[in-house]
């Protein structure tokens, strides 16, 4: 079977490809044009559509591995049907980065990022892109599989998807330290049943070390949903409705996105690309975000627009926006009481 996606067409019969990507694909390829690179490593390259979608649309210079020899041919096949050139590796990927470095590295797995990341961080020069599917153990729907595989503590909260990608942002930036390299996400997103990543890296045992300041904990309360912030080493009392918070994390707690970088991103972008762009680049960047039906439910209120109790919490002088995940989520720095009010008088 062949499929044409953006300027590339190429043969997918026997190897995975994922028409669902699509979408992120489309997104990743504006990215990689942002970007000031060279050299691209798909780590995981299956069909190799990514891979020669950045060379084709991007201009990068495109090297290609995959473990499975019928990857590895039908990536060959799909190099000389685009006119495109670029090495082919038939190895391990973790293996391939431990032996040689990259200027960027794409690890796009099926499944969970964990067993590539250190080998990743090793590699890479200048930017890192990552990829999960394991949704489940960064959002807290799997606690243990997430303690393993990330070696962090989630619960599954009302806003779930924001514990998800800050625990797989703070994980990778956590693997990086060890080799003095400060990883910083460019943009990020979650979409239906993934969560995608760009960083930017940085050589610096200084850069590396303060990295910890923008990580810890989120302490929520399951009974009222409130949530608070922590700083690595701070504790939490019990919570002011006589219940008991959760601590998850170590996750990420600074920006998801860097704003000049995304804008530019959001420029080469038409249609849906840009009206997802334009959500992300509107949302604020506390970690802390409130199902308002959720919030709702507990106080059987009437659920008023997302757009109102946004306004209303501007109005009184606190950040808020919506979430590009979520219609009905609200991201703020004002606390949990404060929103329900809005919720009570809407």
């Amino acid at each position: 079977m062949e499929v044409e996606e953006g300027r590339a067409r190429v043969k997918v019969e026997g190897v995975f490809y994922n028409p669902r990507m699509r979408f992120c694909r489309d997104l990743d390829m504006l990215v990689f044009a942002t970007m000031d690179s060279k050299e691209y490593f798909d780590a995981l390259s299956a069909s190799g559509i990514r891979g020669i979608r950045a060379a084709l649309e991007a201009g990068k210079k495109a090297v290609f591995n995959d473990i499975n020899p019928k990857a590895v041919k039908a990536i060959e096949e799909n190099l000389r049907e685009n006119g495109v050139g670029g090495e082919v590796i038939n190895g391990d990927a973790a293996a391939v980065m431990r032996q040689r470095a990259f200027e960027h590295i794409d690890i796009d797995p099926f499944g969970s990022p964990a067993p590539f990341i250190d080998s990743a961080c090793f590699s890479a020069k200048r930017y890192l892109s990552v990829t999960a599917t394991d949704t489940a153990a960064l959002c807290g729907s799997a606690t243990n599989s997430g303690l393993k595989k990330y070696g962090a503590f989630a619960v599954k909260t009302d806003v779930y998807h924001e514990v998800g990608l800050r625990m797989l942002i703070g994980f990778v930036v956590r693997e990086a330290t060890k080799y003095e390299k400060a990883l910083f996400p460019l943009i990020s997103w979650v979409r239906e049943h993934y969560y995608r990543v760009h960083f930017k890296i940085k050589k610096s045992t200084a850069m590396s070390a303060r990295v910890y300041e923008k990580m810890g904990y989120l302490a929520y309360c399951s009974t009222c949903l409130r949530k608070k912030v922590l700083g690595m080493g701070e504790g939490a009392e019990r919570c002011e409705c006589g219940g008991k918070f959760s601590l998850i994390g170590p996750i990420w707690l600074g920006e998801l996105k860097q704003r000049d970088f995304t804008e530019k991103v959001a420029e080469k972008a038409e249609g849906k690309l840009r009206a997802f762009l334009e959500k992300i680049l509107a949302e604020i960047d506390a970690p802390t975000a409130y199902s308002l039906p959720a919030l709702a439910k507990i106080h059987s209120l009437t659920l008023p627009p997302t757009d109102v109790v946004v306004g209303e919490l501007k109005k009184l002088g606190y950040e808020a926006s919506r979430t590009h995940y979520c219609g009905f989520c609200v991201k703020t720095d004002a606390d949990r009481d404060m929103v329900v009010k809005i919720l009570e008088r809407s």
